[in-house]
């Protein structure tokens, strides 16, 4: 068996009630690799990626993401805790601080101001987006805020990313201003 992996998912199930949305999924991930998800509306891939991080819990399975095990029959807070230290979500909508400018979105806040500050500056500029720095929300396009949320996970040195339809609420203009 390979050991050398970033997430690994054994035997994920998820019932709402009745419904089994999802039924024994396992996958393996290395470190870099890309794994998309696609598949018709209602299928699970949001379930998927939010039982990843226990924004819903699995009914049933075990989630491993660099080193950190959380088995859904014996999952005790500190652990969940521990799992989400590994990643970030990016959602279908921004879920930006509408008081807070774009480098403000994107500071970390358990880290030293002047770090933070340094930090974010640098993800602005990777996003092509330091002109923005000082921009609320409000003044930017859906393609601007949507990097702005992206550069907020970037900031937290996630291990996994997940990006739940990142581009499903733009318009198709903006599509490739985000995936770029």
């Amino acid at each position: 068996m390979d050991e050398n992996f970033i997430l690994r998912v054994t035997g994920l199930n998820k019932k709402f009630g009745d419904l089994e949305v999802l039924k024994d999924v396992s996958l393996t991930m290395k470190p870099g690799e890309v794994i998309s998800i696609i598949g018709p509306s209602g299928t699970g891939k949001s379930t998927f990626l939010r039982c990843l991080n226990y924004l819903e819990k699995p009914t049933r399975g075990t989630i491993t993401i660099d080193g950190v095990t959380v088995d859904s029959g014996h999952a005790r807070h500190q652990d969940i805790y521990a799992l989400r230290q590994k990643t970030a979500m990016v959602f279908q909508n921004y879920n930006l601080f509408k008081n807070k400018t774009a480098i403000q979105n994107i500071m970390v806040q358990k880290v030293p101001k002047e770090k933070a500050e340094q930090e974010a500056l640098e993800i602005l500029k990777m996003i092509g987006l330091l002109d923005k720095r000082d921009s609320y929300p409000a003044h930017l396009s859906g393609g601007q805020q949507q990097r702005i949320g992206i550069g907020r996970a970037m900031a937290v040195k996630p291990k996994v990313m997940l990006f739940d339809e990142p581009t499903s609420s733009l318009d198709p203009e903006l599509v490739g201003e985000v995936l770029k």
